[in-house]
């Protein structure tokens, strides 16, 4: 019997993230534009001459397109047939499996195809990791935690709307949008350049598979991030020709449709689609409604010149729930009346935004050509003490990738660099609100934001024995942070929330504004050996690096009101050690992965003591401390431990997805060896399956965190302990073998287990301010505040496709 693993969770991967101390490679700095700009074009010019100047000599004979480990547009397959023959089930998700005809190629590939990647990854030195999302076994399909739920090294929240790699985005401070995390649509930034990405830009409905780059790994998209990076790759005429359908809906006024088309005539091919998702909420005041339009327009100009061209526009509008205290959790879980109800806070996300990525393909070598422009609005009311925020931006950026398949010594050498261009500029405007927080009032901010953001980088994969491989890489990085504060309404004064007033927030007369440069050099060392047809040994070293975002500075100027008492912050970076093996056998994949990293400035929280005593929410910022270290041990097993159980080509599936996570302050003076909030020690996942050759599928589940802590100190005991959870889940439904229609039913939470799905940590013991006038005087919390997570839910879905 051959079975082969393909699904939404099939991982192979490579490096993690790498950090580094005081003068290693290190070239952070406050120098002028000019200079820096300088340096990261000349590591550009660099980067494309070590490629161009090994040109001398072809690519030996027997290194055809199949092997190639970084090269990715070698070979593109035409329009994907629907199983001629019942699919079987794929080990650890029960997702169907593709038979075993193999797609024809007819030239290279804009984008690579999901089953070239997954080849392609196993073989790199280090934690990448390719995702299906098209190959999954049909079910809920909302939010990031339905993509990466099977997938090693993700930590998403219940929610789906914070993630979380090797411990990224753990401070309070900034956006909380995914800082550490670099992520891409096609290969082109999803977000600004400064500051992590942005969840509503991502459509699960219209991708077709997710690389997932856990660490510094990706010179190409990860290496400026702690966590990694992910490269979202949309559904195209050649990966999904025909009409498709979809319903889907279920509890909490839950509801979903899509409607899609896909094809190809003659040089080219095109993708369109439209969905719309709306849900009431579970908690008071958590209604949402998506709108979503998307595709993409492919042409072959010549055989050896392809273009392909992106468009999306979309609109977001999320009410915001309260938080709830965690000791009240139990009786408030459908959440309470509290600011953001009574303010009426929401979150009014609108985009629209164009790409194009041309490749040109000439003997052994391949160019690539790209370029994009996002547009973006948000319309915010986070809590009155915030204001309504009024901000827009815009991105635009131009990249180029050269990739060159040769022999360096009679070795087969792979060699690639590119350089990327980006910018954005933003209105970030900021009112005091009217008519309980319905309308604008006083304008208090009013600030032009710029950033650029120049990467280079090189790599280099060589073959210097059969199977094994050498990998070294280099990326240089140049990028600034703007701020031009144009208010001249003289200051405003603060209205606290005390009884008989409506708090409002103020401003200082001081300008707030600034002008932040860095730079570095992130090197990456790997190695991979196959030593057994399918099983992979690999290692890598690897540094990282990240800077604050725009919100970072911004929160410590509001904090320090233009005094200039709190420290700036500088870049943090990272060194990261990393060891795996992958790979399986017919009916066995696994995917093990030990990681050490050490951290130098990490951006993480704390009480802002030269401002006042206590630790509000109003007076904690954004700081670099001075070492941490994070370990992890990320598994996957994926597995058909029973076949043939009741009929031929019948089997039983099961999978396990376990994290174990050790982050922690290395002697810091404040916070001692402290082990980090947010991310829990152990977050497990495991399923457990039946999949009939007809097309039937069944199967149960359970997600497990460990307790997790709330406070970077450790203080407040048990209270500020947020407890552990266990939630079953199970699924049922049919698919046609053909996958020309399928239908569903979804149980989440099916004990009904009350849990707090997220929360933001504090530096400390928070504390409130008493009612009255100044002196003011504050009393310690007694629960930290958390977001209530879902209850029982059954959701049910149908899909046709013709």
């Amino acid at each position: 019997m051959s079975v082969r693993f393909s699904n939404a969770a099939v991982w192979y991967s490579s490096p993690r993230d790498s950090q580094a101390k005081n003068g290693s490679l290190r070239l952070d700095s406050r120098a002028g534009h000019g200079g820096s700009l300088r340096a990261a074009w000349l590591s550009g010019a660099a980067a494309i001459l070590a490629v161009t100047g090994a040109y001398g000599q072809d690519a030996p004979p027997d290194t055809g397109p199949d092997n190639t480990v970084l090269l990715e547009t070698i070979t593109v397959t035409s329009p994907r047939q629907r199983a001629a023959v019942p699919v079987r089930p794929v080990a650890g998700s029960g997702s169907p499996i593709s038979s075993d005809s193999t797609p024809s190629t007819v030239a290279s590939s804009n984008p690579p195809s999901f089953e070239a990647q997954q080849q392609r990854f196993e073989r790199r030195p280090g934690a990448e990791t390719v995702v299906s999302v098209t190959e999954r076994e049909p079910g809920k399909l909302t939010n990031l935690g339905d993509i990466f739920q099977e997938t090693p090294g993700v930590f998403i929240s219940e929610s789906g709307t914070f993630i979380s790699m090797r411990g990224s985005d753990i401070a309070n401070e900034g956006s909380r949008n995914g800082r550490g995390i670099r992520a891409y649509l096609d290969g082109f930034p999803l977000g600004r350049t400064e500051a992590g990405f942005t969840n509503a830009l991502i459509d699960p409905l219209a991708t077709d598979y997710v690389e997932v780059y856990r660490g510094g790994n990706s010179l190409r998209y990860g290496a400026l991030a702690t966590g990694g990076a992910l490269n979202f790759v949309s559904k195209t005429g050649r990966s999904a020709p025909g009409t498709g359908l979809t319903v889907f809906g279920g509890s909490f006024g839950t509801l979903q449709t899509q409607i899609e088309n896909g094809g190809v005539r003659g040089p080219f091919d095109w993708y369109l689609q439209g969905n719309l998702f709306e849900k009431d909420g579970y908690q008071i005041h958590t209604s949402q409604q998506d709108y979503r339009f998307s595709g993409n327009v492919g042409w072959n100009i010549t055989p050896n010149i392809e273009s392909r061209t992106f468009f999306a526009v979309g609109k977001t509008n999320l009410d915001m729930g309260d938080s709830v205290p965690l000791d009240q959790l139990e009786t408030q879980r459908r959440g309470a009346v509290g600011w953001a109800t009574q303010y009426n806070a929401r979150l009014d996300f609108e985009y629209q935004r164009l790409a194009n990525r041309t490749t040109i393909h000439d003997g052994n070598t391949t160019y690539e050509l790209g370029s994009y422009f996002l547009n973006t609005g948000l319309d915010h009311l986070p809590v009155p003490m915030a204001g309504i925020i009024d901000y827009g931006w815009r991105d635009m950026g131009l990249s180029g990738r050269v990739e060159h398949k040769t022999s360096l010594a009679g070795l087969p050498t792979e060699l690639v660099a590119g350089l990327r261009i980006g910018y954005t500029e933003g209105d970030f405007d900021r009112f005091q609100h009217l008519n309980q927080g319905t309308a604008k009032g006083r304008q208090i901010y009013d600030w032009a934001f710029s950033s650029w953001l120049v990467e280079s980088y090189a790599e280099s994969a060589i073959e210097i024995l059969p199977r094994v491989r050498l990998f070294t890489g280099l990326q240089g990085v140049f990028t600034t942070r703007d701020l031009d504060d144009q208010y001249r309404g003289g200051a405003v004064a603060t209205v606290p929330p005390i009884p008989g007033s409506i708090p409002q927030p103020g401003r200082v007369n001081a300008l707030l504004g600034y002008e932040r440069d860095f730079q570095a050099l992130n090197p990456k060392f790997g190695v991979n050996l196959e030593h057994t047809r399918n099983h992979f040994v690999f290692a890598n070293v690897t540094r990282s690096f990240e800077v604050p975002s725009g919100a970072d500075f911004a929160n410590i100027f509001a904090v320090d009101r233009g005094l200039g008492r709190i420290p700036q912050l500088d870049a943090q970076s990272a060194w990261t050690w990393e060891t795996g093996v992958r790979g399986g056998w017919e009916r066995f994949k696994y995917d093990i992965t030990f990681y050490h990293m050490r951290l130098h400035n990490e951006i993480l929280t704390r009480c802002a003591t030269e401002i006042g005593a206590g630790c509000t929410s109003s007076n904690t910022v954004a700081f670099n401390a001075d070492h941490t270290i994070h370990n992890g041990f990320e598994l996957g097993v994926k597995t058909l431990p029973f076949v043939n159980v009741f009929k031929d080509g019948d089997s039983v599936f099961a999978n396990v997805v376990w994290n174990y996570t050790d982050f922690r302050f290395d002697d810091d003076p404040v916070f001692g060896n402290n082990r980090l909030p947010v991310i829990p020690e152990h977050q497990l996942y495991s399923e457990l399956g039946y999949r009939h050759p007809s097309g039937f599928f069944g199967s149960v589940n359970l997600r497990y965190l460990s307790d997790r802590s709330t406070t970077f100190d450790g203080s407040g005991g048990d209270a500020f302990v947020v407890p552990g959870y266990t939630l079953l889940g199970a699924k049922v439904g049919w698919q046609a073998p053909d996958k020309s229609w399928s239908v569903f039913v979804e149980g989440r939470n099916l004990s009904d287990v009350v849990y707090a799905a997220d929360f933001a940590p504090s530096p400390t013991v928070p504390v409130t301010q008493n009612p009255g006038r100044p002196p003011f005087t504050f009393t310690p919390t007694r629960s930290p505040m958390v977001k209530p997570g879902e209850g029982r839910a059954v959701y049910a879905g149908l899909s046709v496709r013709f």
